[in-house]
């Protein structure tokens, strides 16, 4: 196994191959058609999965058949449900299953599918663990089949992702080269679920910030979504996500971008409600610790199955009750009752997810955004306003803008509600409602937590620093206060306890005769060399630290950093301990004196 492992490594492939000199691009062609095609036949393969069991669980369980987006919008659908009582069991066995399935297999796997991958790429060097994506394939289609309020653009990204993760651990990526394969991945999965390759590549490059771009990973995403986009394609068919009727996707009036102006700030809005209901769920169900873990998705799929007792259309999806909306279908008029169905599709998307269901929030936020407009399109019609204006073209406004504002993506999300619908006639309405929904929501309003705002908080671009701003700031500026100085003779116990205290989580040692050095232990060191009652100090495995003085440079702290390969250092003042500075330290400085010019 180990020759198979070191003949799969990429360095090995490009010494194999010398003569093509391979750069960046080409390596990258290379491993965004594998990745493109892993992503694709994923896609196929769950998507069929979770139509089998929405198959099964409510069409034969239930006597409910869902309407269904796009040119089958047309199909066989009942909005009266044949056994309405039987729908709360099995959403709650749905999630019971589920919760059982990750409670034994992955526990403590609680993001949903995007904002993991976010969180793999921020804070664990693109790995993603084997099992995950295999589980996730699993367990996504049975949460949606069985009637979850979700989508599988979030699990796909996930699964794709986790296959890419997987494929750089063959291939023996460096860790620069993990991340950018698992945006990649997170793009073919989107890309091909969704059919919008190119939105879905520059999501991937937006997604893990509110207000910056990854641009490294585009070239890698745009390979790969397109090969995925194929995949789907070329098996599932071609067609948008979305028919609109007519000639509805046109904008042809100038006043009309006052209406899709006050869509925007409406959507901003109620995307930060959403968001804020989302998050207030989700902490609900994680400080339930009175019941077992695995019976809370149980709990949360029962609670949408009585709500969908009343209001069927907050099952799933909801993609094709969207698309009904935007065909003003009878069932869903007055418009009164398109908002109540966005009140209550919130509820039940924050019940499936925050309770630990797998599903995603994309498309649950894709079509409460897009309800929310027709809702605005059909109030406006109300009064005698705007009405050239088709509810249609309000729906696909008012679904990107809301999306927008949701998942702080607004350049990916006016090239998907392009792609969505098949062409640019709404280009700049989806530009003015987006770009006014972005900017009114706020900064810390985002469906993903593990988003950071710019590229300077994230630990990927920890070293890229503006030097000017380091060299101007001092150590004391960074330095934390909150540690220990005691000597060898302390006994152990005694340290945890004003460790404890002091909520210090490192203590330095005194005896060192070198002044310019001391001895640092972390909190974790301190409890390992407690192994008697009666235990010193100078028992501890602590690593030599180096001293710099509270005056000197931010920059020269940094590099002091770097060239003792230590994660932390002391600072000293008159001769004496006075702090600390590790990388968070100085992040935190650098990231105060940027934002407060």
């Amino acid at each position: 196994m180990k020759k198979v492992n070191n003949w799969l490594s990429w360095s090995t492939l490009e010494s194999t191959f010398k003569f093509l000199n391979l750069s960046y691009l080409q390596k990258w062609t290379f491993f965004g058609i594998i990745i493109g095609i892993i992503a694709g036949v994923a896609a196929v393969g769950v998507s069929a999965l979770t139509s089998l069991f929405t198959d099964i669980l409510l069409g034969v369980g239930a006597g409910f058949v869902p309407p269904e987006p796009g040119a089958e919008q047309q199909a066989a659908y009942n909005f009266v449900i044949d056994r309405p009582w039987i729908l709360p069991v099995i959403t709650g066995l749905g999630g019971l299953v589920v919760g059982l399935l990750f409670y034994k297999i992955q526990p403590g796997g609680e993001m949903h599918g995007t904002d993991a991958v976010i969180d793999a790429f921020h804070n664990k060097q693109g790995k993603i663990q084997s099992r995950v994506p295999f589980l996730t394939a699993v367990a996504s289609p049975i949460t949606l089949g069985s009637g979850g309020s979700g989508g599988l653009e979030g699990p796909m990204s996930h699964i794709s992702a986790g296959l890419s993760s997987i494929l750089g651990k063959l291939f023996k990526f460096d860790e620069d080269d993990r991340r950018i394969a698992v945006a990649a991945g997170l793009a073919a999965g989107v890309g091909s679920i969704f059919k919008v390759p190119l939105g879905a590549a520059l999501f991937s490059t937006e997604v893990f910030y509110r207000r910056d771009f990854e641009v490294k990973v585009l070239v890698p995403s745009v390979i790969a979504s397109v090969v995925g986009y194929t995949v789907v394609g070329f098996v599932l068919g071609w067609e948008s996500l979305f028919s609109l009727p007519g000639d509805a996707a046109k904008y042809s009036r100038p006043e009309s971008l006052l209406m899709y102006g006050i869509i925007g700030i409406i959507s901003a809005a109620a995307s930060m409600a959403y968001v804020r209901i989302f998050h207030f769920v989700s902490r609900i169900f994680a400080n339930l610790n009175k019941i077992p873990a695995y019976t809370e998705p149980a709990i949360g799929g029962a609670a949408v199955g009585a709500i969908a007792m009343l209001a069927p259309q907050v099952l799933g999806n909801s993609y094709g009750w969207l698309q009904l909306a935007m065909f003003e279908n009878p069932l869903l008029t007055p418009v009164w009752i398109i908002l109540g169905i966005v009140i209550l599709k919130i509820i039940a998307t924050s019940l499936t997810i925050g309770s630990g269901g797998s599903a995603g929030v994309f498309a649950p936020t894709m079509a409460i955004g897009g309800l929310l407009g027709a809702f605005m399109g059909g109030l406006f019609h109300m009064f005698g306003l705007f009405l050239w204006i088709d509810i249609s073209a309000a729906a696909i406004v008012g679904m990107v803008a809301f999306f927008s504002a949701t998942a702080k993506t607004p350049i990916a999300t006016i090239v998907m509600g392009s792609e969505l619908t098949g062409g640019y006639g709404l280009l700049a309405p989806m530009m003015i409602a987006t770009v006014i929904a972005y900017a009114a929501s706020s900064l810390n309003s985002s469906i993903f937590r593990s988003q950071v705002t710019t590229r300077r908080e994230s630990p990927v671009h920890k070293g890229e620093y503006d030097v000017s701003v380091l060299r101007d700031l001092k150590a004391r500026d960074a330095m934390d206060s909150q540690f220990l100085f005691l000597g060898g003779s302390t006994p152990i116990a005694e340290v945890l306890a004003a460790m404890k205290t002091s909520e210090a989580d490192i203590v330095f040692l005194k005896e060192m005769p070198d002044t310019n050095k001391v001895r640092a232990a972390s909190l974790l060191k301190v409890l390992a060399a407690q192994r008697t009652d009666d235990a010193l100090l100078a028992a501890v495995d602590a690593q030599e630290s180096p001293v710099i003085k509270d005056s000197d440079s931010l920059f020269d702290a940094y590099n002091l950093l770097i060239s003792a390969e230590t994660e932390v250092i002391a600072v000293s003042r008159q001769g004496t301990i006075a702090g600390k500075i590790s990388y968070k330290d100085i992040a935190k400085a650098y990231h105060n004196r940027i934002h407060s010019e």
